[in-house]
């Protein structure tokens, strides 16, 4: 009975934590290194602005 490597991770070995690197393919998503760090500034903002929403709000 031989048993087909198709899904051999190569350079998915040398990945980061996870194993999400700048190419990582989740579900058919390619995520480009641009639009990650955009999200996660965009996130931020965002966080803070509703953070500063319900301090507000508590006073």
């Amino acid at each position: 009975m031989s048993v087909d490597r198709i899904s051999v991770s190569g350079p998915q070995s040398s990945a980061g934590i996870m194993g999400i690197t700048s190419n990582t393919n989740l579900g058919g998503l390619k995520f480009n290194p641009r639009g990650v760090v955009l999200f996660a500034a965009v996130f931020i903002i965002v966080v803070k602005i509703a953070d500063l929403l319900i301090a507000r709000k508590m006073v």
